[in-house]
């Protein structure tokens, strides 16, 4: 992969019900790169809501797990 290559990274919501929120973010080989257990990313006002992709982007981008320059997609 050369330094210029975009990536595209998708966005699953796994589970949301009952007080219960897992998602995962996954890249091009379906292999799980970031995990969102629980509520914490939305309490420390990274996310607004659970469909908020500016707002993980912007984590992920932060944390170093992707570059701004990246796709960020949801997968239904």
């Amino acid at each position: 992969m050369s330094a210029f290559e975009i990536k595209t990274l998708r966005y699953f919501i796994n589970l949301d019900e009952r007080g219960e929120f897992y998602a995962d973010v996954r890249d091009d080989s379906n292999n799980t790169i970031f995990e969102i257990r629980g509520f914490d990313i939305f309490e420390d006002g990274w996310m607004r809501n659970k469909n908020d992709l500016k707002g993980l982007k912007s984590y992920l981008a932060d944390l170093g797990v992707m570059k701004d320059s990246d796709n960020l997609i949801v997968e239904v």
